[in-house]
């Protein structure tokens, strides 16, 4: 691996700090939800959740050899139901920006919760990288595998519906580790990547985390994009932990709500986070 990050210094070099790049991403995210103990739920709305749960979705990163955004495609959603129906929103991410300068980590992004504009703002913490040695092809790059380990809570769903116990959350007392596979490429030797998956010898092109799995499908180099890559501004700024207490007291006021308005023949709304 020494051998091969030996010229990185002077391809670096050859790429101009002003220069627009893009890369586009489709992710999937599967949850670990169980269907099966809840007869009341329509199989048609079972149908309609594991379709759209199976749907990737597009992230586009736009990049400079010093900073990056990332942000989720822009598209319109179709209509889910009509009056006494149920809406259905899934995955993470949705409206929000990530701006990142790669050098120091500094983190900002821009986060939708409950109608409500944040700016969360942190400081990424250095990666302790293992890089395998393995390698393989994506799309027409090289790409090397680095891994790291990081331990988690694991959580399960076991949802209802028609009565007064909307959503049960069963949660395990005790974290297991997840091993986070990321492959890079050399050829776009800049430390680029989506989200947190950054910090590495060349731009990711995939990622692989516990539920997750992001794959590039697309690079761009000068890109003919008018972005400008400056952190957002707009919204309330809080650091990650307040973001995070902030959203357990949302969830939790939700909850509450659908176990007082459960029994009633109000149309549901369900959101699911994964």
């Amino acid at each position: 691996m020494n051998k091969i990050l030996l010229p990185l210094l002077i391809l670096v070099a050859s790429y101009s700090s002003a220069q627009l790049s893009k890369a586009t991403y489709a992710m999937k995210v599967s949850a670990n939800m169980d269907f099966a103990n809840n007869p009341n739920i329509p199989k048609n709305v079972v149908e309609r959740i594991k379709k759209r749960m199976s749907e990737p979705q597009n992230f586009h990163l736009f990049f400079d050899k010093t900073q990056s955004l990332y942000k989720k495609e822009e598209k319109l959603d179709s209509p889910q139901g009509g009056r006494g129906g149920m809406s259905m929103r899934f995955g993470a991410g949705d409206g929000s920006i990530t701006h990142t300068y790669l050098a120091t980590r500094e983190q900002t992004t821009q986060q939708e919760l409950y109608g409500k504009t944040f700016l969360v703002s942190k400081n990424m913490k250095q990666r302790k990288w293992n890089f395998t040695g393995e390698s393989k092809q994506i799309g027409k790059y090289t790409a090397y595998e680095a891994t790291y380990v990081y331990k988690k809570t694991p959580t399960s769903f076991n949802m209802s519906f028609g009565n007064r116990d909307v959503d049960k959350e069963k949660e395990a007392t005790e974290k297991v580790p997840v091993v986070v596979s990321v492959w890079f490429t050399l050829d776009v030797p800049i430390s680029a990547g989506p989200a947190g998956y950054f910090g590495l010898p060349g731009l990711v092109l995939m990622a692989q985390d516990d539920n997750r799995v992001l794959v590039c499908t697309e690079v761009q180099m000068n890109a003919k994009d008018k972005v400008k890559l400056e952190a957002p501004r707009k919204g309330q700024s809080v650091t990650q932990d307040e973001f995070t207490q902030i959203r357990e007291k949302k969830i939790k006021e939700m909850r509450e709500r659908f176990r007082n308005n459960g029994n009633r023949g109000n149309g549901n709304r369900m959101m699911i986070r994964r």
